[in-house]
């Protein structure tokens, strides 16, 4: 039997111009200037035209197809993986299960970073990411020498041309914070600059002094760059990065985006305590990442016995102040977390359950898609909206309940209103998965 999916893919390459979708699902809080009817779950059913690329409320000179009930979605935002580390696991082996057992299992990793392997790892993460319905994409890259002088900065160029349309793809400099001393920090943020990419670092625990932090703030004004943090990646609850971040960006008056990652340690906060930092942390703009599925797989790790937090940022608590709150997938398939596949969906269902967050699917869902737009300084929207670009991800499911519980895994990815054709891609080598 043909589904509903594979009838919308023929109409389409037959008339490119593009149809009309009938009985289409949509989200009722993702969705703008299109007429619903039968609401129910926050969903909501819609006639759409997809029109020479652009998502119209009708048109009746195109040919019609009966979406039965299908979900649609707008594309997914990742803001913060790491494609130059994901798929080594089978190369490296496990890690022991920790944050610095992996970081070390990585850096034995280093010399087969050639540029055939970035290439081939970092397509295969970017391709995957474009099937999963994903539209933008942030990544860090280990810069431990220049930007310049980091192979993966050339790939990670490459691939963003040739998957231009498919999905954007954003380079962050990801090194130590200590590096803000070094001579060449200057000639650093002028390639990040020129590079289009975002300058991070990372903030070890009790690691950040507030010299280091207004020195880095200042540089990056001078550059006009963004920045992104992994901040206080541990459950130490004396570990107090962000606040100390917090209190940079309101010293120096920092003019860019600020996003800040992990932020386990806020988890383990007492409730005074939790409450001042969230209060500066609101006050600065910082932008909050959570990562669950990374932190769950390393916080609290201990041999031989169970664990007993989460290790994930308060999400809840961090909302209900204003704070801006993404949901991200960090690794995949590296020693950092084993498995996955950058499928946001299947995040949304690992955060709904261990976060908590299945009282408002619909605010979930802009966990992944508006609110790490303005995150990252995207053209994309979160939302599908009527007179704007036809992008969005059908599904075979028709609610949230199907969509994250498996219906979802079949889905159809139209960008300007057309089915995506994947990249041929290279196949993993021998050398590259093992």
């Amino acid at each position: 039997m043909t589904s509903a999916l594979d009838h919308l893919r023929q109409s389409l390459q037959r008339h490119p111009q593009g149809c009309v979708l009938r009985n289409l699902r949509v989200p009722v809080a993702l969705t703008a200037g299109l007429r619903m009817r039968d609401v129910a779950q926050g969903f909501g059913t819609t006639d759409v035209a997809l029109s020479n690329g652009t998502l119209m409320p009708e048109a009746a000179d195109l040919p019609v197809v009966d979406m039965t009930g299908h979900a649609a979605l707008p594309p997914f935002i990742d803001a913060h993986v790491h494609l130059d580390k994901a798929y080594t696991v089978r190369r490296t082996g496990l890690a022991d299960g920790t944050l610095f057992g992996a970081i070390e299992t990585v850096r034995r990793d280093l010399p087969n970073w050639s540029a055939d392997d970035l290439h081939t790892r970092m397509e295969r993460g970017l391709s995957r990411a474009v099937a999963q319905g994903t539209g933008a994409l942030r990544t860090h890259l280990d810069t431990y020498g220049l930007p310049d002088d980091t192979v993966a900065w050339d790939v990670v160029a490459d691939l963003a041309a040739r998957y231009a349309g498919q999905i954007a793809v954003q380079p962050v400099a990801l090194f130590a914070l200590s590096r803000v001393a070094d001579p060449d920090f200057e000639d650093r943020c002028a390639q990040v600059a020129r590079r289009g990419g975002v300058l991070g670092a990372f903030i070890a625990p009790g690691m950040a002094t507030a010299s280091e932090l207004r020195a880095f703030l200042r540089a990056a004004d001078r550059h006009g760059l963004d920045t992104d943090f992994h901040v206080d990646e541990t459950l130490d609850p004396g570990a107090t990065g962000i606040a100390s971040l917090a209190e940079a960006v309101l010293e120096t008056g920092f003019s860019g985006r600020v996003v800040a990652g992990h932020c386990c340690a806020l988890s383990t906060q007492s409730t005074d305590g939790l409450s001042a930092q969230l209060d500066q942390i609101a006050q600065a703009g910082i932008h909050v990442i959570a990562l669950p599925r990374t932190n769950l797989y390393l916080q609290a790790r201990q041999p031989g016995v169970s664990p007993r937090l989460r290790g994930i940022a308060p999400i809840t608590e961090m909302r209900a102040r204003g704070i801006p709150v993404s949901l991200a997938s960090d690794n995949v398939q590296d020693a950092f977390l084993p498995f996955g596949d950058f499928d946001m969906l299947d995040l949304m269902r690992t955060a709904a359950q261990t976060a908590h967050l299945d009282q408002d699917l619909s605010a979930l869902a802009d966990m992944v898609m508006g609110v790490p737009a303005q995150a990252i300084g995207s053209d994309l929207t979160g939302r599908l909206t009527a007179g704007h670009a036809a992008d969005l991800t059908i599904f075979a499911g028709t609610d949230w309940v199907d969509l994250l519980s498996g219906s979802g895994q079949t889905r159809l990815v139209l960008r300007r209103g057309q089915p995506l054709t994947p990249q041929p891609g290279r196949a993993l080598t021998a050398k590259a998965m093992l």
